[in-house]
């Protein structure tokens, strides 16, 4: 499973920049792209428009430290890095399965975790890997004057939620002169949801969806998900119908178990960390909703979902897992 997941994120790499002069291969071994400091001082570099304003970067960067979450975006446009904060948000150093041959065959080394959530970056591993240019975003903002002074930083738009992932893959495009790149593949990942939509609707139609997590930090509450994560891939990729109580025009709301009562879905995507329904099965709310007593909630765990549904190739995986829990009436892989 890896190793095919794997292909479709590089091949589809490949073929976009096989006709873009001066493209790397993004399996490119990391010793090959090792430049002297002499090298690093003599460089051009450009001008771009980060979120912090406009910043000074190498032109063609050969050592990028990226710990934006950003590792998808940059294998995609097949430009190498050599250290990654792409790593689980429940432990910070487990690389995601879907990545784990890509950074095990490039040698890229794991320096903590995008999220901020779970402990702080390793800064003096990063200052080891003698980075010509780090990506970072604004969850790790305390730390900022820090990364400067170790290589020249920018920061991707966004905020805290990982929302705007579009925006920070086209910034990252015109970063780097990909922006043909981004946008072939942009145009694929539309065209896989519309047809995964396609099969779904063949089979639920109009019925409503809810999507719900058992938090992992405050016992007894739960995420009604709408634009973030797993609500995006449901409701606006696979083109879904929200059911009442699921909130409008932000990620998601935090509820208590008594918020069930508001939710009438035909069908419920249920996270947690087990990937089990737990104590929440106990509930009489919860046993009353329509979805529970025709069957049809899907379970998934909440460490594979925070791990691929931020990010596009994660994303894309996890789309279609979602697609295939409807029609196989399953739960999520």
């Amino acid at each position: 499973m890896k190793k095919r997941v794997l292909l479709l994120i590089c091949v589809l790499a490949a073929l976009m920049t096989a006709c873009q002069d001066g493209s790397k291969d993004p399996k490119t071994n990391n010793e090959s792209t090792k430049i002297t400091e002499e090298q690093k001082e003599g460089e051009d570099t450009i001008s771009i428009q980060d979120m912090k304003g406009s910043v000074e970067i190498p032109s063609d960067p050969r050592r990028i430290v990226d710990v934006s979450g950003s590792a998808d975006e940059l294998i995609a446009m097949g430009v190498p890095f050599v250290g990654s904060a792409n790593t689980s948000m429940f432990d910070g150093t487990t690389v995601p399965d879907y990545l784990q041959e890509y950074f095990t065959e490039n040698n890229v080394e794991v320096v903590g975790n995008y999220s901020g959530s779970v402990g702080d970056l390793d800064l003096e591993k990063i200052a080891e890997l003698k980075p010509d240019l780090i990506i970072m975003n604004i969850r790790h903002d305390k730390v900022y004057d820090q990364l400067k002074k170790i290589a020249p930083t920018a920061m991707v738009d966004d905020d805290i939620n990982y929302v705007n992932w579009r925006g920070r893959f086209q910034q990252l495009g015109k970063w780097f002169d990909k922006e043909d790149v981004v946008n072939e593949w942009l145009e694929y990942y539309d065209a896989k949801a519309s047809e995964l939509s396609e099969k779904v609707k063949a089979v639920v139609g109009d019925e409503t969806f809810a999507v719900l997590e058992a938090n992992s930090v405050h016992f007894g509450s739960y995420y009604v998900y709408r634009t973030g994560g797993p609500g995006e891939l449901v409701y606006d990729e696979l083109k879904l119908t929200p059911s009442s109580g699921v909130p409008e025009d932000v990620w998601g709301e935090v509820v208590d178990a008594e918020y069930f009562s508001k939710i009438d879905a035909d069908h419920i995507f249920f996270f947690s960390d087990d990937g089990n329904l737990g104590e929440t099965g106990d509930s009489p709310i919860w046993q009353n909703l329509n979805a529970v007593q025709n069957g049809n909630v899907y379970y998934g765990k909440n460490d594979v979902q925070y791990n691929m549904a931020y990010t596009p190739g994660g994303k894309l995986i996890y789309m279609e897992k979602l697609a295939d829990a409807i029609i196989n009436h399953a739960n999520v892989e």
